[in-house]
Formats: C-alpha cells, structure tokens, sequence
C-alpha cells in the first residue's frame, strides 16, 4: 500500500516533467487504508518524504523500460515477482503487446483482485495471475516463460539471504535473453548520512508492520550473488546512474543511494 501512494505522491507533489505516471495505484486502496497510509508518510522528515516516492517512481520506470526494450528482440513475457499493487497492466499505453504475469501470495492477489473488481477497473485478457507461497512452494516448481523480463523490485531486502539466492538461480536457469530488474537494499558502510536517514525511516515502519529488514548488500556483493546464480550480464544502477538517465537537470529531485537496482542478463 505504502509503495501505491508514493508511486501517486510523485505525481502530486512534485513537479513534471515526471519519471512515472501512475495516476491509478492508490485508487486500489479503500479510503480508510489511503488515510492511514497517508497520515504514517505526513509524520517522515519532508525531506525523506520526497526521497522515498522518487525512489518507488524510479525503480518502477526503470523495470519497464527495460520490459519494452525487450519487445524489439522477441520478450514479450513481463513477470512481476513479488506484484503488490503494480498498475502497469491497466495504465500503460503497451501494456496490451505483452503477456504480463503477477507473481504473489494468495493473501495479497485474493485482495488486489478483489479491488480491482470494487473499483470496475477489471482484469486484462493478457494478464496472468499466479497466486504462490513461496515459503512454501519453490519458484522453480512454478509454471513461468522460459525468457522473459522479470520485474523483482522492494522484495530482497524482506528475505534471508539463501532465499534470494534460491530464486535468482530459478529465474537464472531460463533461456538466453532473460531479463530481470532487481534492487538490493545497501549496506551501511556504502550509503551517505542522508540514506542512512531515509533507511532508518523505512526500517521502522516495515519493522511496525512485522516485516523486518533481514539483508543488506555491499555493491560488490551483489555482483557476485548475480553472478554465481549464473547470469552473465550485469549493469549496476545506483542514484548517481539513475539521476543521470532519468532527471540530470532536476536539482529539485534528490534520490538516496539506498537501494542498488540492478539489471541482469542470461
């Protein structure tokens, strides 16, 4: 839920040109979720506020540029790991070119899907939805395109190391061309002491709501956790990477070094 307002907020409180317009996510909410949601991020320093829906806009466009890159070589399969309350089927203009897989606990799809259908906004012929515990069930044990982008954003940090590791070798045993968009939460030792602000603030909400930051990664960890899973291609976009591909000219926008999104290939 935190992750839709803030997705929405970068539309509403800063200024355009935007790097994401998703007009849509926080309609899934109900208004008494939106209003606590809402009231949790007004207590944040202004400054961490604005950090933290820059971050969750960036990381989103990021992962579908990269998707529609994928079109011109024949990937039409987007797979969401992980999907929450992504919008991407039901706003953007190409949505309809793919085939769009929402990977989730059944808990989490069972009430998105219910909220898409309270607000009419219905469901895509083109979208697949696998609802799957995977404390319990092994990715590997799924049914999932043998190339496609996959999206596996805001989850990482959530999960014990050997989890990770376990499904980015599943999604790293898949045709050549496979794709995936990830983001590791950095280690302190790498971050300034503005991150380490916004990363206290994001520490203790998950911690509030029972779900605790359980990994962190140094820049060159995470290149070699990609890189023994068994992918052979991996580009690293930390703030500096993503300011200068997406805002170079915005001295309003600041982005924290928080998370290292990276994009790797087999």
């Amino acid at each position: 839920m935190g992750s839709a307002v803030l997705r929405a907020a970068h539309m509403q409180e800063d200024a355009p040109p935007w790097v994401l317009e998703d007009r849509l996510s926080e309609r899934l909410l109900d208004r008494r979720s939106l209003g606590e949601v809402r009231a949790e991020i007004a207590r944040w320093a202004p400054e961490v506020r604005a950090a933290f829906r820059l971050a969750h806009a960036v990381r989103s466009r990021l992962a579908e540029d990269i998707a529609m890159e994928g079109l011109a070589v024949g990937r039409h399969d987007y797979v969401l790991l992980g999907a929450g309350l992504d919008t991407f089927a039901w706003r953007h203009p190409r949505a309809g070119l793919f085939r769009i897989w929402e990977i989730d606990h059944p808990a989490t799809q069972r009430w998105k899907r219910r909220a898409l259908a309270e607000r009419q906004l219905g469901e895509p012929a083109n979208v697949r939805f696998v609802p799957v515990d995977l404390a319990a069930l092994s990715l590997g044990a799924i049914d999932t395109p043998v190339a496609a982008t996959w999206n596996w954003l805001g989850v990482t940090m959530y999960l014990e190391r050997p989890v990770t590791e376990q499904v980015l070798q599943v999604i790293a045993q898949r045709d050549i061309g496979t794709t995936l968009v990830v983001n590791f939460l950095l280690a302190d030792e790498e971050t300034d002491d503005f991150t380490r602000a916004f990363q206290a603030t994001a520490a203790e909400v998950v911690s509030r709501e029972g779900e605790p930051v359980r990994a962190a990664y140094t820049r060159s960890g995470c290149v070699d956790l990609l890189a023994r899973a068994g992918f052979s291609s991996i580009s690293l976009f930390d703030a500096v990477a993503l300011k200068e591909r997406y805002f170079p000219h915005r001295d309003d926008l600041r982005l924290p070094d928080s998370t290292l999104v990276c994009l790797a290939r087999v």
